[in-house]
């Protein structure tokens, strides 16, 4: 996908950051999905016009990092 639209990026990495850092993850597995929410926001247009959820999020992260999630 193309950018299209940098608003909201920092607030989707933050959520990246504080969900592994509650879920105990890795630094290095948390940095990778900060990155992650923060390229599919920015894949959209406005703040909080997309949705996903955990599984989508995990087959994602597996496609980009070739590893799992969790």
């Amino acid at each position: 996908q193309s950018t299209q639209d940098p608003t909201g990026c920092g607030d989707a990495y933050r959520a990246g950051l504080l969900y592994g850092i509650m879920n105990e993850m890795d630094w290095k597995t948390i940095g990778q999905l900060a990155g992650l929410l923060g390229a599919i926001k920015i894949a959209h247009l406005g703040t909080q016009n997309h949705s996903f959820d955990i599984d989508s999020i995990e087959k994602l992260y597996k496609k980009s990092y070739e590893e799992p999630l969790l």
